[in-house]
């Protein structure tokens, strides 16, 4: 969903080795060849207003065991290299934003330890808002009250903007595989709640992504692969990750994916995520393609292809087998 290629090399101070003039220039050429060029993008969204906090259930939350290492960075003088056994901390933003590998590995790190946080959650209820490009045209905006269990997985849909009143409910081994929507208005009254595969082409001709995949686990673990495999690459873009933002009054990290070309990446030119630093999940994503014939794109509506984002979290909830049934919501 996130595709970045991306030029990854670490960024950073190497330690010189004073035992030889020659591991001298070999230190030397290194770094030159593997500084980092000038990072990425900018931060739409910057405001530092106090913290509106989401509602979270009181869980012990084990750190994070991914190891951040800078490839290629020498080691010091009289120090084993034999990789210690205890996890290290990830590297994160401070007062300067980290470019490069850095930036992917800190991303990474904070995706899956939030991946960690949200499995310990039984469940939440969100308001999510997405607009998306299909087949070229931006589609309208469109607000979603969504209600999420993880076991077994269940979900629960409700429009506020776009076709306001429609109802969707999944639950994970029932209805075949299928889920039951019922539309807005008085279509939705006349029909009541018709059922339908996850990838019905009615449902991906608005929407990029079948229904099963709302919410932010299915959004954590796309964003996480992709970061995956781009780390195995080492050249088309920039990447960049800043801890100094903000999305709807609550701190942030901002990652952003820059891509040279349509060849690198024929869908993405730039990637904006943003991670909740408490929550250390994506709170919001904005991502922006090309136009023919255009090499200097702006990030506008014009090349907007995917916006989502989610609002007023909810994880102390607890959510039943009646919060995804046709009864409690007059489904017909």
């Amino acid at each position: 969903m996130w595709k970045s290629i991306l030029r990854f090399r670490p960024a950073g101070d190497h330690r010189h080795n004073l035992w030889a003039s020659t591991a001298v220039v070999i230190t030397l050429l290194v770094f030159h060849w593997s500084t980092d060029p000038d990072a990425c993008g900018s931060d739409p969204v910057s405001s530092v207003r106090p913290s509106a906090r989401f509602l979270l259930p009181q869980v012990t939350i084990a750190s994070t065991t991914t190891v951040v290492q800078s490839v290629g960075e020498p080691v010091p003088s009289g120090t084993s290299e034999t990789p210690s056994t205890e996890p290290a901390a990830p590297r994160m933003p401070g007062a300067e934003p980290l470019t490069g590998r850095w930036a992917l590995e800190s991303s990474l790190s904070l995706l899956e330890l939030g991946r960690e946080r949200l499995q310990k959650m039984s469940g939440y209820s969100v308001t999510f808002a997405r607009q998306e490009r299909i087949d070229g045209e931006l589609l309208d905006p469109q607000t979603i009250k969504l209600k999420v269990r993880h076991e077994p997985f269940s979900l629960y849909m409700k429009w506020t903007e776009g076709d306001k009143g429609r109802q969707l409910i999944y639950v994970h081994g029932q209805n075949e595989g299928q889920v039951l929507i019922q539309p807005g208005g008085f279509v939705g009254r006349a029909t009541g709640a018709l059922p339908f595969a996850p990838d019905h082409p009615k449902i991906l001709a608005e929407s990029r992504y079948p229904a099963t995949m709302a919410g932010f686990l299915a959004m954590t673990d796309t964003i996480a692969q992709h970061h995956r495999d781009d780390l195995k690459l080492t050249q088309g873009g920039l990447s960049e990750i800043r801890g100094d933002q903000s999305f709807e009054e609550r701190p942030c990290y901002l990652t952003t994916l820059c891509y040279e070309n349509e060849t690198i990446n024929p869908i993405y030119r730039k990637s904006m995520i943003y991670i909740d630093k408490e929550l250390s999940i994506p709170v919001c994503v904005r991502n922006y393609t090309w136009i023919k014939g255009q090499k200097v794109v702006e990030d506008n509506e014009e090349s907007l292809i995917e916006s989502y984002s989610f609002t007023g979290m909810e994880a102390a909830v607890q959510l039943s087998d009646n919060d995804f049934t046709k009864s409690q919501y007059k489904m017909r």
